[in-house]
């Protein structure tokens, strides 16, 4: 009888025990990832084959990072490309260019910035339609 009731017990502890440890834990360490949003075009024309995206987070005790992608709104582009700029500590880094022939995105690489604060992201998106066609650009951008 006394086996009966101990086997349980143990159970029901143990379980109880992982989830109050569980619950301590730190809700949010990375910190909202966030997504900047920009239209393609030439400069001249409305049209736009395209748009670029910048996905980028500032963690917690830790230093901001992000990333470029390039999209098309339907289809594919001849050549899409996207890559990463960040300045932070009085220096300016890129990320090399993802390039892409007859694909509908392309992600450059993420990068993470010399410092915690004072940090500039530039997300860099090119779109060629075809091989005749010109290019069409955007720029993102984040600040931390």
């Amino acid at each position: 009888m006394k086996k009966l009731f101990v086997i349980p017990f143990l159970c029901v502890s143990l379980f109880l025990g992982s989830i109050s440890a569980f619950a301590a834990e730190p809700v949010e360490v990375e910190g909202p990832v966030q997504q900047t949003v920009a239209a393609a075009g030439d400069g001249i024309t409305r049209a736009s084959w395209g748009y670029g995206t910048l996905t980028h987070a500032n963690p917690v005790g830790r230093k901001p990072w992000a990333y470029a992608t390039s999209s098309t709104y339907a289809g594919t582009c001849y050549t899409i490309k996207a890559r990463t700029k960040v300045v932070s500590g009085g220096e300016t880094d890129y990320t090399s260019w993802a390039t892409k022939k007859d694909a509908s995105s392309a992600t450059s690489a993420t990068i993470i910035a010399r410092t915690e604060s004072n940090v500039t992201f530039n997300g860099e998106h090119q779109f060629r339609d075809t091989s005749s066609s010109g290019w069409q650009y955007a720029t993102t951008s984040a600040s931390y």
